[in-house]
């Protein structure tokens, strides 16, 4: 009995305890920024509860007083970011517009029914925290239960973990925010979307927005986006995909794919993507070769961003006769030599000009190695590049081949006869004449020259140094020591006896 008793003593004090270990909301106003929205002032439009960096450790037990927490018209705003938090408990009940954010607040568990009672609950930010997939369950993000749909969804819309620890999701996580249409998972060590991963993305049927950049990730589930028919945009980018991952086919509804910072080599577009608008391939360390009829699979795009790609040197503009409704190209900061495919044996080919009809409105080809030929001069007229909109004259969209056209503005190279012209070869080409200066034999000549110099400065050194040592060592062998004598000494001498 004693023990049962001590038992029931410990879980009466556990308990308190627990209830305890919460913030008090009725003074939580002195230690927060707290702000009521005023419904005739348009600089603030919800009612801001502001805990950002106040050395809390538990969430608030209640509103302030000041809040309207059953108007379902009103919006809160709570931030608990930068607090030293750990466990985060059930929010306080309200039926108001919730946003809610506790990112950098070292948490490791979620309580279950985090959310249970705001069931409006809108926006939840926990990114920057140590959150791995085992504390993702199933009942942190369920609603209030509905005996008529039999189920506890939450009618949550967007949700932020990024920069967690999550390596994999329970399979069921995310069962109750079916609703949900923004989610990042972005800065997580994912590694593959695949098993239960893959299981608990295919529920999210009604998003739109999805982040796994950054994630290390080599291969997503074909079953992953199975049923992500509304998903708009999809951002993979900083990842270690090699190709354009098979299920990102399945999304046909997908309207902006981030693909940037992958170790892609040739850029092909497989399968269609009918509806895909927006197309980033930057920062592409290894890309070389962009296959220009695959990009007859997504016709109606109208942004293509590709700067910072330094192994391509080839961008063939013929790809326009496949996007009639391009709008933006932007192709800066790589190694861009031609806009055209150039024949291996260097023949004159006259391109065909109804395959560059376009309607850009930007076109961006700064900081490249331009090669300035014949060739590259028709593809500019046929594009009108000098008569865009929004074109900068300023920029650093210059010849850098061959030598005579060196720092020759582009635009200013569809004004000259170009292809009637003898075309000297760049400075690394034999046929190319360097200054004298710049000549082997003169370099080698003048290196010698410099070596003899200090040659010689060094032996003369030497010589003076060592005739210094001799001669000193000479003066030292006959000179006598200096012999003093004192004055009383010196009258005894003869010269002053009288």
């Amino acid at each position: 009995m004693k023990t049962l008793s001590r038992i029931l003593v410990l879980l009466v004090i556990v308990g308190t305890a627990m209830l305890e270990s919460y913030e008090d909301g009725a003074s939580i106003c002195e230690r927060c920024t707290c702000m009521i929205a005023n419904k005739t002032s348009t600089v603030l439009s919800y009612d801001l509860l502001d805990c950002t960096r106040k050395n809390l450790q538990h969430m608030i037990n209640n509103w302030p007083e000041m809040f309207n927490t059953i108007d379902p018209e009103r919006e809160i705003v709570l931030s608990l970011s930068g607090n030293n938090i750990i466990n985060l408990q059930q929010l306080p009940t309200t039926i108001t517009t919730l946003v809610f954010s506790c990112c950098h607040c070292n948490l490791e568990t979620l309580s279950s029914g985090l959310f249970k009672d705001t069931v409006n609950v809108l926006r939840v930010d926990l990114s920057f925290n140590k959150l791995s997939g085992d504390a993702l369950s199933r009942d942190v993000f369920r609603g209030q239960y509905n005996a008529e749909y039999n189920s506890a969804l939450l009618l949550l819309d967007e949700l932020d973990l990024s920069s967690n620890v999550i390596m994999q999701l329970q399979e069921d996580a995310f069962v109750h925010i079916a609703m949900l249409r923004h989610l990042s998972l972005a800065r997580n060590p994912l590694g593959q979307i695949t098993d239960s991963t893959a299981t608990a993305l295919a529920q999210l049927i009604n998003l739109e927005h999805l982040d796994l950049s950054y994630c290390s990730l080599t291969d997503i589930d074909a079953t992953a986006f199975d049923g992500m028919q509304a998903l708009r945009e999809l951002h993979i980018q900083g990842n270690l995909f090699t190709a354009i991952p098979q299920a990102v086919y399945q999304l046909f509804s997908l309207h902006f794919l981030h693909l940037a910072e992958n170790p892609i080599e040739v850029l092909n577009i497989a399968q269609p993507l009918k509806q895909l608008v927006q197309l980033n391939v930057s920062s592409m360390p290894v890309l070389h070769t962009v296959e220009v009829e695959s990009f007859e699979n997504v016709k109606q795009l109208k942004i293509y961003t590709g700067s910072n790609n330094p192994a391509l040197e080839v961008f063939d503009l013929k790809i326009l006769r496949h996007l009639s409704f391009l709008k933006e190209l932007v192709l800066s900061r790589s190694n861009l030599k031609h806009l055209h495919t150039p024949l291996e044996d260097d023949s004159a080919e006259q391109p065909d000009e109804s395959a560059y009809k376009n309607a850009l409105e930007v076109l961006l080809l700064s900081e490249n190695p331009w090669h300035c030929d014949c060739a590259l001069q028709r593809v500019l007229k046929y594009v009108q590049f000098s008569q865009l909109p929004h074109y900068v004259e300023d920029d650093e969209t210059r010849c850098e081949t061959p030598y005579v056209l060196t720092s020759l503005h582009l635009s200013e190279l569809i004004d000259i006869e170009v292809c009637d012209q003898l075309v000297y070869d760049p400075p690394n080409s034999p046929v190319y004449e360097k200054p004298a200066f710049l000549r082997p034999r003169s370099i080698f000549l003048t290196l010698l020259s410099v070596g003899i110099v200090v040659g010689l400065g060094i032996i003369i050194g030497l010589v003076i140094v060592c005739l210094k040592r001799r001669l000193k060592t000479q003066m030292m062998a006959v000179s006598s020591p200096v012999r003093y004598t004192s004055v009383r000494e010196s009258k005894s001498m003869p010269i002053y006896q009288i």
